[in-house]
């Protein structure tokens, strides 16, 4: 079955990477930019858009969600991701896990439809990773931990054993979340922070 990137931004290289490093090649990426079409994106060609891609049967073809997010103080930038999947999920197409070769991940942990675990990422024993969760390069989720749908636990990111992460959770490059912490839905962490009480649903934690 062949497999379509949606969405030609730059997360969408990092996707492209992660498949290649099992060997698999994106048969095409969507974007809904038109002027775009006919282009390459990390080698790969970009053929249609999005309504080019409904036009397959969801048993003909998997997807694979390319498009990022740019977190502020008050809003996680998660909400194109989420829509973006769950257009197409909500009409039955399938998001396979996507997982970098150096990714290291638990014989016990739960992975989501769409979940993708960039390159040195590590997810340790029965953590459990939501669907369309972006865990980004070299982020760590310790045991136990419990990852809501949508969230980015960005470059760096640590969570310490037993944490909480909402939906549509951003937690930021580096930044630590220490163990039995609860971040409620979309919450922000900034870059760096050290997260040590609970955070409300919308809030933020980072340094003042």
């Amino acid at each position: 079955m062949s497999l379509i990137v949606l969405c030609a931004g730059g997360h969408a290289r990092v996707v492209i990477e992660a498949l290649l490093s099992r060997g698999i090649r994106p048969a095409a990426v969507a974007d809904p930019d038109a002027a775009r079409i006919g282009q390459a994106i990390g080698g790969v060609k970009i053929t249609g858009s999005d309504d080019d891609v409904l036009k397959m049967a969801p048993g003909e073809v998997e997807l694979a969600n390319g498009l990022g997010n740019r977190a502020s103080r008050s809003d996680s930038g998660l909400s194109g991701r989420r829509a973006l999947f769950d257009r197409f999920a909500e009409r039955g197409y399938k998001f396979p896990v996507i997982s970098h070769a150096s990714a290291v991940i638990a014989s016990d942990a739960q992975l989501g439809d769409g979940a993708q675990l960039m390159a040195g990422a590590v997810i340790q024993p029965a953590a459990r990773i939501g669907r369309n969760v972006l865990v980004n390069s070299r982020a760590v989720v310790e045991h136990d931990c419990n990852v809501g749908d949508h969230a980015h636990i960005a470059p760096g990111a640590v969570l310490c054993g037993g944490v909480s992460i909402g939906e549509s959770v951003h937690v930021g490059a580096g930044a630590v979340v220490l163990v039995g912490v609860k971040v409620g839905a979309g919450a922000v962490v900034a870059a760096g922070a050290v997260v040590t009480k609970d955070v409300a649903a919308g809030g933020f934690a980072g340094n003042e």
